[in-house]
């Protein structure tokens, strides 16, 4: 796995490139965790296949939007602005196309659980390749990214209660002084629905992993527990 890149500006701010790289943080910790996870179930237990299956699910939702949201919205934008990136972006945009055929992969390896030999190699084939993705997005896209610091304000409650429980997935294992310079960027009805979610969120993983305990990262790439 590569290093990482380091979360906040070199200034000590966090901007979009943070917030951008804290999914990419979650992307890779979790599946970390369904490596570990499915070793358990192939060696017999079967406790948490079915919380492992709709986590699974949630994982291609989080995976795919990510990728969605790159192709409509920085991409482009990138593309016009920076025309020494189109090399780069092509390349990304070629992997999204790659990757979202093994999702549909792994729809149906998680649904053969406990049977764990498909998903395995689902989850290595996409560790390999998001890793090799991600490392090449974020020396070459991350950069344009350091000087944007507005978030917009969710346009209504359900947004909010997504945007919540969106951040309560990218922040866990987050170092708290890039968490604080996260918090300055967004709006204060959202900081206030963070803490409920971010305890809904350690529950879940309790009951998918059977922990909730991570390391503690200031980079893109997770820690290992202490």
């Amino acid at each position: 796995m590569a290093s990482g890149t380091k979360l906040l500006n070199d200034d000590g701010s966090a901007s979009m490139a943070t917030l951008l790289m804290m999914s990419h943080h979650a992307l890779r910790r979790d599946l970390g965790r369904f490596q570990t996870a499915l070793a358990r179930v192939k060696a017999g237990d079967a406790t948490r296949v079915e919380a492992l299956q709709n986590e699974w699910k949630g994982y291609h939702m989080a995976l795919h939007g990510h990728h969605a949201q790159e192709d409509g919205g920085i991409f482009p934008d990138l593309r016009e602005k920076q025309p020494a990136l189109r090399d780069v972006i092509d390349r990304l945009a070629s992997d999204h196309r790659r990757i979202d055929p093994l999702l549909e992969k792994g729809d149906a390896a998680f649904a053969a659980l406990p049977n764990a030999t498909e998903a395995e190699a689902v989850i290595s084939e996409l560790t390999a390749l998001l890793d090799e993705h991600l490392t090449l997005e974020e020396a070459n896209v991350v950069p344009h990214l350091r000087g944007f610091a507005s978030f917009p304000a969710p346009p209504n409650e359900e947004m909010l209660g997504m945007y919540a429980q969106g951040f309560s997935w990218s922040m866990q294992g987050i170092a708290p002084e890039v968490s604080a310079e996260v918090s300055k960027m967004l709006p204060a009805a959202l900081i206030a629905r963070l803490p409920a979610a971010q305890v809904a969120f350690a529950e879940r993983c309790e009951k998918v992993w059977g922990s909730a305990k991570v390391g503690i990262s200031t980079t893109s790439v997770p820690a290992p527990l202490p």
